[in-house]
């Protein structure tokens, strides 16, 4: 005798079967460029301006960020 389904098996959409997938290849070999990355710091003292750049960088950063808190909070103190 068969199985009939359940009323709630009937009440569901019918299940939707997935295509397989297929393996897809390509013929043409593609050749990656690589942008051209500039060279580390030779010197001491560029090494040292790098270093400070990117120090005042995050400060610059930083600075902004509280700036922008600082606005945000003003603007709705209840959020506090």
């Amino acid at each position: 005798m068969p199985d009939t389904p359940s009323a709630i098996a009937r009440l569901r959409p019918a299940r939707r079967r997935r295509p397989r997938r297929t393996l897809v290849t390509r013929t043409k070999v593609r050749v990656l460029v690589i942008p051209a990355v500039p060279a580390a710091p030779a010197t001491r003292s560029e090494r040292i301006r790098s270093a400070a750049w990117t120090l005042y960088s995050r400060w610059e950063w930083r600075l902004a960020q509280a700036r922008t808190d600082r606005a945000r909070r003003a603007a709705h103190p209840y959020w506090r």
